[in-house]
């Protein structure tokens, strides 16, 4: 039984698989060695992770290999998250623990040289050789980066929207339908934590109104600017790209539009890594 994990920051899918069409997934908090001490990982694992496999069925002693993807895996904090693991399934011959970037990447090419990307709450982007990645433009956040991503829309979104860009009218309906005030706005941007998360949450007040002209060539605008400062620093003869996320699902069409109008072309689109991923490793060579 190999475990394929997809870890995020709000929920972490462990995904136990036999075979690509013998899985049994579970659901826990989500996990971050940047923001989490070992302790309070160690607990989600103890206190969820294991009561769970137990209700499933599932012994820690038959997984023979785990495979962890998931935010925060940076090369200095992996290790974290790697001997935490190798504690839980004693038996496994092999734990690796790598990035959400790596994850897209196998997920959308496989074994395949290409770019992948990352478009949902932040975004990413990569070069991958068929196996590791070989070039990254630094994603830096979505106060100093993150283009395409939905923190980035919804920070565009609400200056147009509060600045009086936008029809006339809309505010009101932002207000009405989200439940919120400029106080409220200025409450969850500046004094509350996760405001990127915050910013995030507009998009779905956008996708709904996107038979609204300004609406629609936002969000286009806001992938061509992910794709001007981050995928034409790789070097590829076949400008294609693939894309993973909410923000990539949500906005297919615009996305598409975007790269065009950048000279790309958009590949593969998915809104999980989870089916890439078990395939990736349950057909390994």
């Amino acid at each position: 039984m190999i475990l394929i994990v997809d870890g995020g920051s709000t929920k972490t899918d462990w995904c136990f698989a036999v075979s690509p069409s013998s899985v049994i997934t579970v659901r826990t908090d989500g996990l971050n060695p940047v923001i989490q001490q070992a302790d309070d990982i160690s607990d989600t694992l103890m206190c969820q992770l294991l009561p769970e496999m137990q209700a499933q069925g599932i012994m820690s002693s038959a997984v023979t290999a785990v495979h962890y993807y998931g935010a925060g895996c940076t090369p200095e904090r992996k290790h974290v998250m790697e001997t935490l693991l190798s504690g839980c399934f004693a038996e496994a011959t092999c734990v690796t623990v790598d990035s959400d970037l790596l994850a897209a990447a196998r997920a959308l090419c496989g074994r395949q040289a290409g770019v992948a990307c990352i478009l949902g709450t932040g975004s990413n982007s990569c070069l991958y050789d068929g196996s590791r990645i070989v070039a990254n433009t630094p994603a830096l956040g979505y106060i100093l980066g993150d283009e395409g991503s939905g923190s980035v829309l919804g920070r565009r979104f609400l200056n147009a929207l509060l600045k009086g860009c936008l029809p006339k009218g809309l505010r009101e309906e932002f207000f009405e339908t989200c439940h919120t005030s400029l106080n409220d706005i200025i409450e969850r941007v500046y004094r509350r934590p996760m405001p990127n998360r915050f910013l995030a949450s507009t998009s779905r007040f956008i996708a709904d109104r996107l038979y609204i002209g300004e609406l629609e060539q936002m969000v286009i605008a806001n992938f061509e600017c992910f794709i001007l400062n981050n995928l034409h620093a790789y070097s590829v003869s076949d400008k294609v790209f693939h894309a993973i996320g909410g923000m990539a699902t949500a906005y297919e069409a615009q996305l598409r539009k975007a790269a065009e109008r950048q000279g790309w072309r958009v590949g593969v689109v998915e809104c999980t890594p989870v089916s890439g991923l078990i395939a990736y490793h349950c057909c390994e060579p």
